[in-house]
């Protein structure tokens, strides 16, 4: 027997031990009754549109009511007309899900359907991604990555902060499944030789990352970004990897492009939304003179009275409400930030702070409840870092000084694998924090920047197992 198989005997069991407690931990919110997960059935019915299901309500509640309080465990199928469908990669999950439902309704398991099928197919493909690359990274000779990657599936995939999306039909999952496999392929081939199936396989992640969510149709493209750098730099040469995440990026920011230029009630009030967002909760709350600027901006004063206000507690579509808000565009928000710098100080101070909690605040987490929240024997690193707001600062600043010090040494030139993925994860954390809070302010800046606490938190698993991982090596 080769001295070495007890070894890898040992570390195949070990990630085999954290694949099923990470599965046991997700299984146990999974399963619970009532439901566990997040509320509001009106952002996610952009996506249910597609599929024509619905929660199970009395017939008399319009299918696409919002419904904050409480999330619901049962759907289906509702004749609701023609309405729009959103695009988004989230509906690989969603469709699925209603094949299944239907194919139950074809063999006579009844017309409401249980949300936690979707749920089930979110971890089934986390865990899928987890164990090839862990394998993966075994095959060549990494111990350290492979337990390192197995790592997240427990300690970050499986937390709460995680798992109250998995039985919804929010995008939230999606991104975070399509950004992990983005950073895994390109830091596991970093070095390895160009094929067609490595290509494609780039590309489409980038692809589907981009296509998730609006608030991500850039960002493939700043990572795409980020090694063409770092490879440019190293190599002296632009990489194959570079341009296949150059060229997934740009076409689903194409498809992202399209679509916010379509024509519809749903994007309109989308786009409504997220005008009144921007103006009330990133902009006049921070401004010395509310109604002075609303002036500058060629909205009636008098809605310096919405300031800190969500749009959809408007008494109407916000521009019913406030005259000279529809003229408000993204090149205007961006000159009043540049104009009244102190505005824009004061927003990314408290973007940042609007990022805590991770476990998104203002939606019911238990079924049937009114905005009840799950108990707290159930453990999540959200609670953690909601207490300590130090820590989660700190947690958020580690991958950028890890990356300072990086470029110092090996140096950008010699370039390495910690470089990469600390300035991939750099490059997330900023793109996602920016697109979040210029495009939506701070209505609801911890879910919209659901990534960027997730990125920090698993460059940080990553760097504990894997300086665990060295530190037995030398031992």
């Amino acid at each position: 027997m080769s001295p070495n198989r007890p070894i890898r005997m040992g570390i195949v069991a070990l990630l085999v031990v954290l694949w099923l407690a990470g599965t046991l931990r997700a299984f146990t919110l999974w399963v619970h009754d009532p439901l566990y997960a997040y509320a509001n059935s009106y952002d996610q019915t952009r996506y249910t549109n597609c599929f024509h299901f619905y929660p199970d309500r009395p017939a008399e509640v319009p299918p696409q009511r919002n419904s904050p309080q409480a999330p619901f465990a049962k759907y289906r199928f509702i004749a609701s007309g023609d309405p729009m469908c959103y695009w988004s990669s989230e509906l690989a999950f969603t469709g699925a899900t209603a094949a299944i439902w239907k194919i139950g309704e074809a063999l006579g398991a009844g017309e409401v359907h249980d949300v936690r099928w979707i749920g089930a197919l979110r971890w089934l493909a986390l865990l899928a991604l987890s164990v090839a690359l862990s394998l993966a990274w075994l095959r060549r000779g990494d111990t350290r990555a492979a337990l390192a990657n197995a790592a997240l599936l427990p300690l970050l995939f499986a937390d709460p902060g995680n798992t109250l999306y998995l039985d919804t039909f929010y995008a939230e999952g999606t991104a975070l499944l399509t950004a992990y496999a983005l950073f895994a392929l390109a830091l596991l081939w970093r070095d390895e030789v160009r094929s067609r199936r490595r290509f494609a396989l780039l590309a489409l992640v980038a692809f589907l990352l981009a296509t998730s969510k609006i608030q991500h149709l850039l960002l493939p493209l700043g990572l795409a970004f980020v090694v063409i750098v770092l490879d440019r730099v190293r190599l002296g040469r632009i990489s194959w990897r570079a341009a296949a995440l150059g060229v997934g990026a740009f076409a689903g920011f194409w498809l992202q492009f399209v679509q916010l230029h379509r024509d519809g009630a749903m994007m309109d009030a989308i786009d409504q939304y997220n005008r009144a967002d921007v103006v009330f909760t990133a902009l006049v709350p921070f401004a010395d003179d509310p109604r002075a600027l609303l002036t500058e901006l060629g909205i009636d004063p008098e809605c310096a009275i919405y300031s800190e206000h969500h749009a959809w507690e408007f008494p109407d579509l916000p521009e019913r409400v406030c005259t000279g808000l529809v003229n408000f565009n993204r090149g205007l928000e961006l000159r009043t930030l540049l104009r009244h710098p102190d505005i824009a100080l004061r927003l990314a101070g408290h973007g940042v702070l609007g990022l805590d909690p991770w476990i998104a605040k203002n939606l019911g987490q238990v079924e049937g409840g009114e905005f009840a929240t799950m108990p707290s024997s159930v453990p999540s690193l959200g609670r953690l870092l909601h207490a300590n707001p130090l820590v989660q600062l700190a947690i958020l600043v580690l991958p950028l000084l890890a990356m300072l010090a990086l470029l110092l040494r090996p140096g950008l030139r010699a370039g390495s694998r910690a470089l990469d993925y600390a300035a991939l994860t750099v490059a997330t954390m900023l793109a996602t924090f920016v697109i979040t809070v210029l495009g939506d302010g701070l209505a609801d800046a911890a879910k919209q920047g659901h990534l960027v606490v997730n990125a920090a938190l698993a460059w940080l698993v990553v760097a504990v197992v894997g300086g665990i991982g060295s530190a037995s090596r030398e031992r």
